[in-house]
């Protein structure tokens, strides 16, 4: 019985057995890949409003079907964009902190006029003003005739490190000093809205926990973008090379 299964594949033409490869290829797409993304949201206005808003949520997710993996997306994506996507020219600000620790702010209000509202973006773990990523959130915004402000944390994008203390997730005094800093510049009438991302994200979260009525004082919306649910159990799995 094997050595008849055997000798049939094995005398199978080429393109038979490439054809066989992509149709288990395909099938394995369409079941297991192709999915609605998970949504996880209280019941009640909000809901309601975020379904009405963002229909991508009620409809399945087609990921490139020659780059599967989480992982490879996010590298590809990230030498992708850096080929496309021409470096910034901010205007930067070095702000001093209470504790003397120094911050920049990279503005980029390209079209922009005293009534556009504005945005601060907080980059990852190690990231900047000029991360790909971020790039693409400034273009985006400002091509909208937003004002961008980009948060570059003690240490990162050329910032000099003045106080033994840096930064975590955890803490959100920085954060709340430049809102702060944002809201007096900027007139009275602009509004202002954040966005964090990974552990930019983390931080803007606590924020708005911590600092819940001065957040609702000064931040008129807040987006939140790919943020571990779990810090500790996402810690994991970089202590490994691949996590199936």
């Amino acid at each position: 019985m094997l050595d008849s299964l055997y000798s049939y594949w094995a005398n199978l033409p080429g393109y038979h057995v490439l054809g066989f490869g992509l149709i288990a290829y395909f099938t394995y797409y369409l079941i297991l890949v192709v999915k609605r993304p998970t949504f996880v949201c209280a019941e009640g206005p909000l809901k309601n409003y975020l379904l009405r808003e963002i229909p991508t949520l009620s409809v399945k997710f087609w990921p490139t079907f020659w780059c599967l993996d989480s992982r490879a997306q996010t590298v590809f994506a990230s030498v992708l964009r850096s080929k496309v996507i021409p470096p910034i020219s901010y205007k930067r600000e070095i702000y001093t902190l209470k504790d003397g620790g120094e911050v920049a702010l990279d503005w980029m209000d390209t079209n922009c006029n005293s009534n556009s509202p504005c945005i601060i973006i907080l980059p990852g773990l190690t990231g900047n003003s000029q991360d790909e990523y971020v790039k693409c959130l400034v273009y985006a915004a400002n091509n909208s005739g937003i004002r961008v402000i980009v948060f570059n944390n003690r240490g990162l994008g050329g910032v000099t490190i003045k106080t033994p203390r840096l930064y975590n997730a955890c803490n959100c005094e920085d954060l709340a000093e430049v809102v702060q800093h944002v809201r007096n510049v900027l007139p009275a009438h602009c509004k202002i809205g954040a966005t964090g991302v990974s552990m930019g994200g983390l931080v803007l979260g606590n924020y708005l926990a911590r600092r819940s009525q001065e957040a609702r004082t000064y931040l008129s919306a807040a987006e939140i973008i790919s943020v571990p649910w779990n810090v500790h159990k996402g810690m994991l799995p970089i202590m490994h090379f691949y996590t199936l």
